[in-house]
């Protein structure tokens, strides 16, 4: 039986709407009303209005489902409309290609970027050649498709994944696929002399942060060797370098940032170098990417729970893996049109950190069931290498507005030399397997050494 549902969204929103869903069937729900946010009128029965998102009161509706005619403004919005819902006992479904489907946990850590020149980003692809590592995973697959509707000359994706590369090639089938290991100098250097790009999108790593810390060695050949390939090939054919960091870069407690963090300074210093750009940009924990949150709740949801939560404490930064892609663009916009300042690491404006535990309390609600009481939540303890609490910029770092949404974090330079230095100490010891060895020189190598003195000059 269908449930009775409401369409929800401003009038104009409603009335498009309407005229797609009287294309398609409607699975699940029974329109017989809409609740107007604003003014206007809607071609259907008004239930009811509310002059803003936050200010809706579904609770007096005589409706079991709540069908969005628009996504709501932020997560946050649609955090409060699910609540919201689940305390009425109704659930909510978006419309989405002309079709209502359930609302999903992406849709509740969604939050408003900063303004986004289109054009200059369209300019910045139109007509180039733009190479992409770890092109079949979640984030470089996304940049691909986006990359894909701006025209560019030539678009590779180079992955060591066969399946992954497989399966964006037949989504992509005009890319050019490169099925290759970022910790393969020579092979890197193959690759990048027959695409020769001019922009690259540096997205391969070892990202689980409990796995890196368990295996440092191969951590650090892929992340800091790995990525000294992919710059030195981009050097060797003239191409501008993005490098995607993460939040767990700024001041780590485990091996992943550490290695991350040990990418940022190398690349910062290239891009003081002068010549081409090498432009980190830090993420936080990307919603529905491989190994995030969101599949886990989601699978241990479908077994019947109890849902695992670290801490109860514990906060990350989120972003959708659409929003990841837009954000990398929009950082490279910025940095890339402005060359004259250089050796910054790039922060994307992500709001407040969010608490796991609600993350986890709403995908329970999302099956319109009861946190704590139908389905409990259990607490697991923090992983190794994990911290209770991410940061966007390090306790060394001074920062500069650059654009709406994107902030440069600036350090105290590391010459290039000793960077060379420090990363072929570090490819030795992890070819030798010295798990301990390594462990300490890339902490020792990303601990600042310069007093506040020195800094506060530098600035």
């Amino acid at each position: 039986m269908k449930l009775r549902a409401a369409l929800v969204g401003t009038a104009d929103a409603v009335r498009d709407a309407l005229a797609l869903l009287h294309r398609w069937d409607r699975p699940g729900v029974n329109v017989v009303g809409a609740v107007v946010i604003g003014a206007g009128d809607a071609d259907i029965p008004v239930l009811a209005r509310a002059p803003l998102w936050e200010s809706l009161d579904v609770s007096t509706l005589d409706v079991r489902a709540l069908v969005l005619a628009q996504p709501p403004e932020d997560g946050a919005t649609a955090r409060t409309i699910l609540t919201r819902a689940a305390d009425a006992g109704m659930k909510v479904f978006l419309i989405e290609n002309g079709a209502p489907r359930r609302l999903r946990l992406d849709d509740l850590v969604g939050r408003p970027l900063g303004a986004v020149d289109d054009a200059r980003m369209h300019a910045m692809i139109e007509g180039k050649r733009i190479l992409i590592t770890g092109g079949g995973g979640s984030i470089g697959s996304e940049l691909a498709r986006r990359i894909a509707t701006m025209d560019p000359a030539r678009l590779t994706l180079l992955d060591s994944s066969e399946f992954n590369l497989y399966r964006i090639g037949l989504d992509l089938p005009q890319a050019e696929l490169a099925l290759a290991d970022i910790r393969d100098a020579a092979s890197m250097r193959r690759w990048f002399a027959m695409e020769r790009p001019e922009i690259v999108f540096h997205t391969a790593a070892l990202k689980q942060v409990p796995l890196v810390e368990r295996f440092p060695c191969e951590g650090v050949l892929t992340n800091v060797s790995g990525l000294r390939h992919v710059a030195e090939a981009a050097h060797s054919v003239d191409a501008e370098l993005i490098f995607v960091s993460t939040d767990k870069a700024v001041d780590p407690s485990g091996v992943m940032g550490a290695s991350k963090r040990l990418g940022e300074m190398y690349c910062q210093a290239l891009d003081r170098r002068g010549e081409r750009r090498a432009i980190p940009v830090r993420l936080g924990n990307v919603m529905g990417s491989t190994g995030s949150v969101s599949p886990i709740f989601e699978d241990q949801l479908a077994g019947g729970g109890p849902l695992t939560v670290t801490d109860p404490e514990v906060t990350r930064f989120f972003l959708t893996i659409p929003q990841a892609a837009n954000a990398l663009l929009q950082a490279a916009t910025v940095a890339l049109h402005q060359p004259e300042e250089r050796g910054a690491a790039f922060v994307i404006e992500m709001g407040e950190a969010l608490p796991v535990v609600e993350l986890a309390r709403e995908v329970i609600r999302l099956e319109g069931l009861r946190p704590d009481e139908d389905v409990p939540i259990v607490y697991t303890g923090l992983r190794p290498g994990e911290k209770l609490h991410e940061a966007l910029v390090a306790s060394d770092e001074w920062t500069e507005a650059r654009a709406d949404g994107v902030t440069a974090a600036l350090s105290a330079p590391r010459g290039l030399a000793e960077m060379h230095e420090t990363m072929e100490r570090l490819a030795l010891l992890a070819r030798q397997g010295s798990d301990v060895a390594v462990r300490e020189a890339l902490f020792a190598a990303i601990t600042p050494a310069v007093s506040e003195d020195e800094r506060a000059q530098i600035a």
